[in-house]
Parts: C-alpha cells; sequence; structure tokens
C-alpha cells in the first residue's frame, strides 16, 4: 500500500493552549482513582488565505480524578485548546469540514491526551492521567443525537 495515496488532504499548522486548570489535593493517583472527563469540540467556518482552506477547532476536556472519600471534592484539569488546519482551495467546504472535524479533531485530541498526561505526572508524585482514546467519528453521532 502507498500510504501517500490514502493520506488525508489536511495539514495541521499549529495548536495553542488556551487555558489550562488543575486543582489538585491528592499527592498521588492510582488505577483505584475512578475518572470522569468530558470533551466539546467548537469548529469554525473554513476561511481562504493564501489558496488555502483554513480552519480552526476549539476543544474543551474536562477530568475529574475522584478521591477514595468521595465526599470530598475531586481533583480537576480544564483543558481549553485550539488547532488551526489548513487544505487546498479547491477542496469543498463539505469535504473539508468533514476533513477538519474527524482527522483535525483527532489529531487535536492526540495533543491535548498529552498535555494532561505530562501536566498530571507533574501534578502527582505518583501517578499520572491517561484519558482513553476516543472514536471521534462516534463522538460526533452521539453529539448529534442529543443535539436533537
Amino acid at each position: 500500500m502507498k500510504l501517500n495515496e490514502i493520506t488525508a488532504n489536511l495539514d495541521i499548522i499549529a495548536s495553542s493552549v488556551h487555558s489550562l486548570e488543575a486543582k489538585s489535593k491528592m499527592f498521588k493517583i492510582t488505577n483505584e482513582n475512578k475518572r470522569e472527563f468530558s470533551l466539546d469540540i467548537k469548529c469554525s467556518k473554513p476561511i481562504l488565505n493564501d489558496g488555502c482552506k483554513i480552519g480552526k477547532l476549539l476543544m474543551h476536556i474536562n477530568v475529574a480524578v475522584l478521591q477514595e472519600n468521595q465526599e470530598l471534592d475531586p481533583d480537576t484539569f480544564d483543558l481549553v485548546i485550539e488547532g488551526a488546519f489548513s487544505s487546498p482551495a479547491e477542496i469543498s467546504d463539505e469535504d473539508f469540514m468533514g476533513l477538519l472535524n474527524i482527522n483535525g479533531g483527532a489529531a487535536l485530541y492526540s495533543i491535548a491526551r498529552a498535555k494532561i498526561e505530562a501536566i498530571s505526572s507533574l501534578t502527582y508524585a505518583e501517578g499520572k492521567i491517561l484519558l482513553p482514546m476516543v472514536n471521534i467519528i462516534q463522538y460526533y453521532k452521539e453529539r448529534n443525537n442529543s443535539d436533537k
């Protein structure tokens, strides 16, 4: 298989952390600490710039690490990250939005996962937060169903 023949026609230009807030009271976490997380993705409409279509994604991830005594407040990590992506101008807006939402969303989520893992490993004396892989296609299906 020639991988260059099946690549997505989408490039990442940059990613930037808009905000990151960590509230932690625990010194260490283990696999016994339950975790909850939420994800929200917002997408901009494409603009033309220098012969390219440019689009942005804004991703908000919230993680809660529950303490063994669940009456105590959980540790929380709240990350807002933005990614900018480009494609050739001749791609239709519909195709571009599909690439941006799915491929761009998966790429930006991977970056966000790494940032939360790094920050949490620096926060705790032992343990770190590993966010699960997310099926971005399924995320959008469920989000669209809940909007109805």
